[in-house]
């Protein structure tokens, strides 16, 4: 097994769309220091009462997993777009055993950048609040607990792009796919009654993570269900990528 994770290593440090997705990274921080800022200019103008900015990961949630989403796709996709997949499996007769790889691998990638980017996005918040009273301090106990699981979400993110890429077998339709299904539940909430419409908003990764962080208001579940709901997230793409990937030609 450590051999074949150190294939699969060397295969996603060898891919040049793993710095791509990686330095896109980036746009999370532009954008929450645009909106920190604009925030913090309608509270000079105005006073308390609009939106605070508090850690500033709320405020560029949605670019992480999509991203790091990404980055999973192209950790098989393109060996599906070349044919290389059948060297892989001719070399690898588990096919379980290779895809535990591929997750193992992007996830750990994804949560070591994922949670590298969450304290950049933090410090970038509050340095753009500066003094203003709508920041967050890791004081507070929800802001570093907030921080600390942003790593995980993106973890969960990374394994569900690859479970799609592996289902799919095609870069384009994993990548639709990966922007539409987090979007679903923001779609599907506005046509359902109480309290269904909060349970559905609170399936997507950004909110599951906050929800695994305990902060107030963050979705309908708890620490715990987050955590069960996020692993499951794991459990099904695998599985569902297992399938494909045992019950198909390469």
């Amino acid at each position: 097994m450590s051999n074949v994770v150190a294939s699969e290593w060397l295969k996603l440090r060898s891919l040049r769309a793993t710095y791509y997705v990686l330095a896109s990274t980036l746009s999370a921080l532009a954008l929450t220091g645009f909106a920190a800022y604009s925030i913090s200019r309608y509270f000079d103008a105005n006073g308390p009462g609009g939106d605070p900015v508090g850690t500033g990961l709320s405020l560029s949630a949605d670019i992480p997993p999509v991203l790091f989403g990404m980055l999973g796709v192209f950790a098989i996709s393109g060996e599906y777009a070349t044919g290389m997949i059948r060297l892989t499996l001719t070399t690898i007769r588990s096919r379980w055993t290779l895809l535990l790889a591929k997750a193992a691998v992007v996830a750990a990638v994804a949560a070591v950048a994922g949670q590298v980017l969450a304290f950049a996005t933090y410090f970038t918040a509050q340095a753009v609040v500066a003094e203003r009273p709508i920041g967050a301090s890791f004081a507070e106990h929800a802001a570093l607990a907030e921080v600390l699981t942003t790593g995980a979400g993106s973890a969960v993110a990374a394994v569900l792009g690859l479970g799609l890429a592996t289902v799919l077998r095609s870069t384009p339709g994993a990548l639709i796919a990966l922007v539409v299904l987090p979007l679903s539940p923001t779609v599907l909430e506005r046509f359902l009654p109480a309290p269904w419409n909060d349970w559905i908003s609170s399936l997507t990764i950004p909110s599951l993570a906050r929800q695994l962080a305990a902060v107030p208001d963050a979705g309908a579940f708890g620490p715990s269900t987050a955590a069960v709901i996020l692993v499951g997230y794991v459990v099904v793409s695998l599985l569902l990528a297992t399938l494909a990937i045992n019950h198909r030609d390469a």
